[in-house]
């Protein structure tokens, strides 16, 4: 509708344009009147944003994501191959397709690069702390005896070995990505031709998958997501995102993955039940952060049936329904204490975890993706691995009554312990709200537009009116005379109309320095502050052997004797929350992006609004509104305001990869990435002040340029002879006018 009305506005005003084009113009202007094109872009938009309902999986490594996408998309079938290490995780997404196959994205050239550049840092590093470890070790022996043998300083390597690996285990996966890629034997140039996998069935898929995902396969090294794409009905308008785990080695896929997940409608955290929200979970969950429009987060305690056993059994006295709501009431009051103190530490995530605070224990949904799995494959039980083996084992031997031969009993509490259905009716309960949220946001805009089509369509006709009006009711003689005095007006206005004009420029310039450089200071001091808070210090604190010599000169049968002792040693390093301070670097880039060219097109729109109404009034009172038509020079300054060019600025772009960091880094990590971020706050800072700087003098100076006077006398003379004009041709145009009136009026 709002397309078509726009259609029928512009006709009529193309067909007319000697009569209504400048007024159209002007209006379109003041309302922000889009056109027909931009208007069905946008609905297009609306529509292909609601088009597929999109769910983000965030879980840590072994977290039994597998497992339970598995029960959810492919009926309880080992379809996904499980990850056995943060390495061998890929972004995988999964999308329906009438032809079952798969899309590999690999690795480009520039991120193997980085990949290596990051491993042959690690290396160093690693070499450096080797060296660092073996010479302390060494210099501390050495002031208990005189010499050491090659057996000795051998030993002492070893160990200096294995606590600096030990130190920075948390911090090698480039390096064992890298050293993947170089031992692969796979030849990069012809990766392309294996990015398309196809398969006669999901088994088969499965199978051929596990080259590329699983932790031994031959291009797992250089797969960056994989696409399964499926003919399952369930994945119909629905797109899984299972995202790969911390300490994402390469930099661009962990960017696709947060990318990914900001326009996730619904968010499942899988934890598992027995080291439910971990720190690593904490650590994953800051790629989770607020965004506008819809967002649903539930966690899962995955893996439940680990959990049946020891004190929950004796508690609920082998209850099993009561087992499982004790089990998921402890884990809720430890999700709302661990989210409180995650809010605590981390203001810049907003209210995303308000609700699962809230409602605490009521909101952790339990889950058992092997336990769907032995119901689906009940029948055929020679099928069951040996981890599908061992659940049932553990649960035929502790709650008989719950799981026997008996398949109907069993069924049903294998369904209890899965809790498939509940997950399901979640998927089902958000596509529902979406599908609302998504009707309502259309149904908004179409309101919205048609409200200021309608407004737009009223002022022509009321302009068109006033038209009829005026020349119906001038003078032609009293026209002819304003034209003659038009010189002497413009002598005695044109330098009041300049002087005012200019004053108008110089505060312009001066509102947009104070105002807009105040509000962006407020966004560098809170990036500050937010920086200052994610740094930290941790103390590390570990027990350290060493030989000291027992012999005794009197004793002949102690010499060569030695003993171990043991010495405290700790550490105190800085940490930094890289996951904070990186969310808070791109909130403070998003703000400046859209904040310096809001700001800048809000004080244009406003100070347009301000110069229309002051040159109106400073000119009425240079020469007075005898020898005015006060509608033209209203309408004439309103045309030549509209139409000054006036400069743009914006800005667009990311960090630089250095700073996208997550997790929490140590020491001298740490030390780093807090200097990196500082130093790229003061530079955006001083690069918008600059730019800012610049933006002024370029818009003063082409306002400067505008000749304003000299531009409204002549616009207000050729309004005056068009007046004339029409009067002379007082029955032509009239109708001219009045088919028009009744065109808008019919529409």
């Amino acid at each position: 509708m709002i397309v078509e009305l726009t259609k029928q506005l512009d006709e009529i005003i193309s067909k007319n344009q000697d009569l209504i084009l400048d007024e159209a113009n002007n209006q379109k202007r003041d309302l922000a009147i889009s056109s027909a094109e931009e208007l069905q872009k946008v609905l297009n938009e609306i529509k292909e944003e609601g088009k597929t309902l999109k769910i983000g999986i965030v879980g840590r490594v072994k977290a039994g994501k597998s497992s339970l996408l598995n029960a959810l998309i492919f009926n309880g079938d080992s379809i996904l191959p499980k990850a056995a290490t943060p390495m061998t995780a890929a972004l995988t997404i999964l999308e329906y397709s009438e032809t079952l196959q798969a899309e590999v994205e690999f690795f480009t050239k520039e991120d193997i690069e980085d990949i290596k550049t990051a491993a042959t840092n690690f290396e160093k590093k690693l070499n450096n702390l080797i060296n660092e470890k073996f010479e302390e070790a060494k210099n501390r022996k050495l002031k208990k005896q005189k010499t050491l043998s090659e057996v000795e300083l051998n030993e002492l390597k070893e160990k200096a070995v294995k606590q600096a690996n030990r130190a920075l285990k948390d911090e090698n996966a480039s390096f064992d990505q890298y050293q993947r890629i170089k031992n692969s034997g796979v030849d990069v140039e012809n990766l392309e031709q294996f990015k398309t996998i196809t398969a006669d069935d999901t088994n088969l898929l499965s199978q051929e998958l596990v080259e590329y995902v699983g932790s031994n396969g031959k291009y797992m090294p250089f797969t960056k997501s994989v696409t399964i794409k499926l003919p399952n009905d369930t994945l119909k308008d629905l797109e899984i995102i299972d995202t790969p785990g911390v300490n994402d080695p390469v930099v661009s896929r962990e960017e696709r993955t947060r990318e990914l997940l900001k326009y996730c409608d619904v968010i499942l955290v899988v934890s598992p039940s027995g080291q439910f929200l971990s720190s690593e979970d904490m650590d994953l969950m800051d790629r989770i952060t607020t965004k506008e429009g819809i967002r649903e987060l539930f966690v899962v305690a995955s893996q439940v049936d680990n959990q049946l056993f020891g004190s929950e059994k004796e508690k609920f006295n082998g209850v099993l329904p009561e087992v499982l709501n004790g089990i998921t009431s402890r884990l809720g009051e430890h999700m709302a204490t661990t989210l409180t103190k995650l809010k605590k530490l981390n203001p810049e995530v907003g209210n995303v975890f308000d609700k699962l605070i809230e409602n605490g224990k009521n909101t952790v949904l339990h889950s058992s993706g092997l336990s769907f799995a032995l119901k689906q494959n009940f029948d055929n039980q020679e099928s069951w691995d040996d981890g599908m083996k061992k659940v049932w084992e553990n649960l035929t031997r502790e709650y008989p009554d719950y799981f026997s031969s008996n398949k109907e009993i069993s069924s049903a509490n294998l369904d209890l312990l899965a809790n498939i259905e509940k997950l399901n009716n979640i998927i089902d309960e958000v596509r529902v709200q979406k599908d609302t949220i998504l009707k309502e946001k259309q149904d908004n805009f179409i309101k919205t537009k048609t409200e200021t089509l309608e407004k737009y369509k009223q002022n022509l006709i009321s302009y068109i009116e006033n038209q009829i009006e005026r020349i119906e009711n001038s003078d032609i003689d009293e026209i002819k005379n304003q034209k003659e005095k038009l010189s002497s007006i413009q002598t005695k206005a044109s330098r009041k109309l300049d002087e005012e004009f200019y004053e108008l420029v110089d505060e312009l310039d001066i509102n947009i320095k104070n105002e807009m450089m105040g509000k962006l200071n407020s966004f560098f001091r809170s990036a500050k502050d937010n920086i200052n808070n994610s740094e930290d210090t941790e103390t590390e604190t570990w027990q350290e052997s060493y030989e000291v010599s027992t012999s005794k000169w009197y004793n002949p049968f102690s010499w060569g004797s030695s003993e171990t002792r043991y010495e405290t040693k700790s550490e105190t390093y800085t940490t930094a929350r890289a996951g904070a301070i990186r969310n808070s670097l791109e909130s403070l880039t998003d703000s400046i992006e859209s904040e310096v060219e809001d700001k800048a097109k809000t004080f244009i729109l406003s100070w347009r609004k301000s110069v229309y109404s002051r040159l109106v009034k400073t000119l009425r009172e240079a020469v007075g509104d005898e020898d005015l038509d006060v509608d033209i020079i209203k309408s004439t300054i309103r045309n030549i305001v509209n139409s000054v060019e006036y400069p743009e600025i914006d800005y667009s772009g990311g960090l630089p990869s250095h700073l996208k960091r997550s997790g929490v880094l140590k020491g001298y990590d740490a030390e780093e990435y807090l200097d990196d971020a500082r130093d790229y706050v003061n530079d955006l800072k001083e690069r918008v002040t600059k730019d800012i700087k610049k933006y002024r003098k370029q818009l003063v100076k082409s306002l400067q340029n505008q000749q304003l006077s000299d531009k409204i006398f002549a616009h207000y003379k050729k309004e005056i002879e068009k007046l004339e004009e029409e009067i002379n041709t007082k029955e032509l145009t009239l109708e001219k006018y009045n088919n028009l009136l009744t065109q808008f009026k019919g529409m």
